[in-house]
This record gives structure tokens, sequence and C-alpha cells, in this order.
């Protein structure tokens, strides 16, 4: 497959603007909406449980896509829950996990986490009188590794984002979860940027628990979401959800939970949204995670190049290699809504604001950020494009 022109192809959407939102929800390829309207066209019906064809049917194509999902994880199959987004899996993490706590317990994350990261554990901290503790790291968003390696010491819990969505720089997540795993305590990951982008692997970066939403870098459906947990932890971590589909055995006074993964998972499913997922994994995949940050990292590149000549301030870290494809940047005096309206005219999509990343905005001492975000099917041709139209801006500005 050619890239970006192949994948352009399968995405009409892609001759009509230019699309830098990636971060906030990706473009959808053809085969991912084949392979949901099948479902709904041709074997709709609820699964697990049902005798008729038709449920047997929808059944196996969901717990085929669980596979899909596992396998692009390096996880067990059973350790997959479908949920509806990244920000749904992390809170349950936090409810499910509450019996675990006791007062004075502590609690390790980073200033530069999505809200779905840091509220969760700011109200189970509060809720239980547990200590919460940030890593230090800079203006770019780097961290202080030393400074982990001291806060990890004694932690319960630790929990990382792998991507900032606000200002693109990847974590040494694989670092801090050996650091966590030698403490004794549990590793969340908050995968939401990098699934898609680049290789997710759960071994590797010792993640225990691990999240991540269908629609942005696998390109699949909204309302899809992924919560990996480690085996070890089926017995620890309360389902915070139960009722249709958990249980093994009900009385009056008392219930039993079924095996992993049904127990994590309430109710109906998002069975199409399962299905389109797979789909979006199974076309990532062919294209390659290789060849994706690769294609991710010239668009930044020559972005930040951009962005340089026409003196525009941009964030992040300068180092290339620990750069996905995220740039934020501001066009002073201009608010960043302005900026991305003005874009907007001329048929470019970007992302403006605070990000859901308040206390990196008031780190930077900045009120947000205009974001452009790349996947494999942006080309140079629209990053110049792009910059194009911020030097006709920035002369307009300077006179």
């Amino acid at each position: 497959m050619r890239i970006p022109e192949d994948v352009r192809k399968d995405i009409p959407l892609t001759s009509e603007v230019i699309y830098f939102d990636n971060t906030a929800t990706s473009l959808t390829p053809k085969p991912v909406v084949e392979a949901m309207d099948e479902y709904y066209l041709k074997y709709r019906a609820n699964v697990h449980r049902g005798v008729h064809r038709l449920s047997q049917m929808a059944t196996h194509k969901y717990e085929e896509s669980r596979k899909v999902v596992a396998d692009f994880i390096n996880a067990k199959f059973e350790e997959i829950a479908f949920t509806k987004n990244t920000s749904e899996s992390l809170n349950l993490v936090a409810l499910g996990l509450e019996g675990i706590f006791k007062p004075g317990d502590k609690i390790v994350t980073t200033p530069y986490e999505h809200h779905s990261d840091l509220l969760p554990w700011q109200r189970l901290a509060k809720k239980l009188n547990l200590r919460l503790e940030f890593i230090d790291g800079d203006d770019e968003g780097n961290l202080d590794l030393s400074d982990a390696e001291k806060k990890i010491k004694g932690a319960k819990l630790v929990a990382v984002q792998h991507v900032s969505n606000a200002l693109g720089v990847i974590h040494e997540v694989e670092e801090l979860g050996r650091l966590a795993k030698e403490e004794g305590a549990i590793f969340v990951v908050d995968a939401a940027q990098s699934a898609g982008h680049m290789e997710v692997d759960v071994k590797k970066l010792h993640a225990d628990f691990l999240a991540f939403s269908g629609h942005k870098g696998p390109m699949g459906p909204t309302g899809i979401g992924v919560l990996y947990i480690n085996e070890e932890f089926f017995d620890v971590f309360e389902p915070p959800l139960i009722g249709g589909g958990t249980i093994e055995d009900v009385d009056l006074d008392s219930y039993k939970l079924t095996e992993p993964p049904e127990r994590f998972e309430a109710g109906t499913p998002n069975i199409g949204g399962a299905i389109g997922l797979a789909a979006g994994i199974r076309y990532i995949e062919r294209i390659g995670l290789n060849r994706i940050e690769r294609q991710e990292r010239k668009l930044v590149k020559r972005t930040t190049e951009g962005l340089d000549e026409l003196e525009i301030p941009w964030y992040g870290p300068r180092n290339i290699d620990k750069h996905a494809g995220v740039v934020s940047f501001n066009v002073p005096p201009l608010h960043p809504h302005d900026v991305a309206a003005i874009l907007d005219e001329n048929n470019i999509m970007v992302r403006s604001g605070h990000h859901c990343a308040l206390p990196v905005m008031k780190k930077l001492e900045i009120n947000g950020t205009v974001r452009a975000s790349f996947h494999v099917y942006n080309s140079l041709e629209e990053v110049e494009t792009f910059l194009g139209v911020l030097e006709e801006l920035v002369k307009g500005l300077r006179g």
C-alpha cells in the first residue's frame, strides 16, 4: 500500500478538506464503514446466549474482534474489555480498584495528563484520603526520570499517558513501568494517543491496565473503547458495572460473577463498534505501524521547521524522536480559536483551546494553543498549504 495516496483513496473526506484534528478523532476508511454496515444489514442481533443463527454470527464476529484487539497490544483474549472510550476505561479502573487502598497510600502521575487520567485519581485521592504526587518535568513535557524514581518509591499506583495530547511528547512509559513494577505498584497507561500511531505492547510497557479509544489512532468508530486488564488483577478489580451478562448465578440475596471478559461488560455492548474497531486495526496493520510513525514524524519535522521559519512559537519536545504527530502552537496576539477559525476558512481543520489539559496550559502560562495533529493519510503537500496560510496570516499581523 502506498502512503498516503492509497489511504486517501479510502477516505473521501481527504479530497475535500485538510484534516489536522486527528488527536480529537481520526477519519474513517471505507473498509471500517463496510464492516459495520455488514453487521447492521446482514446479521444484526444481540450477542451471547442467543441460540438463533444471527445471534451466533454476531457473537462470533464480536469475539473475533476482541481477539484482533488482544493481538494488537500483545494481550490475552480474556484480558480485553470493551468500553465506550478511554475516559470511561480510566474511570472504571479508578472505581474498580477502590477496595485496595487505605488512607495515606500514594498515587503517582504527571502534570501533563489529559483530564481523563487526572480527575479520576483526584477524586479517588479525595474520597479515600490518599496522597497524589506528580513527577517533575520541563516546559517541553519531558519528564525528570530521576524525580520519577524518587516519587514512585512507595507508590501504590502509577498512572501515566503514553503520548501527550497537548504537547505531543512521547513519555518513557517502558522505563516508568519498570520502576513501578520494582516498587510493586499498579501501572496504568493512557494509550489514547499512541494506539494506532506506534507500537503499544502491554508486556513491554509493564502495564497492569491500559486504555485507548477506537476512533483515534485505530481509525475506528466513535463509542468504542478498550480496557486491558492484566489477568493478575481479575480477582482484585471489582467491576463497577454489573447486571446483564456479567453473572454466572443469582439469588435474591447474592450473585456470582461470570468469568472474564464478560464480567467486565454489563449489558448489551457496542457490537457494531467492536466490529468496526477490529476492521480499523486490520487496516492500519496492513499499512504497518512503523510506516505510520515514520510518515507522522516527517510531517512533524516539516511543520516545526516551518513554524520556526515563520517565528511562530510552538510547544513540545525539540527532539523530534520524542515528538508524536501532534504540534501545538500560537500566533500572538490572536486567540487560538481565532487562528483555528481562519484556518477553517481555508479548509484546514485544527483543534484549539486547552485540549482537556488545563494544568499544562497553566504551567506554560497560556490560555490555550492551536493544535495540528496528523495521521498516515496526511501529506507534506497539506503541511505546505497549512504553512502558507500561516505565512499570510503573520504577514498581515506584522505589517
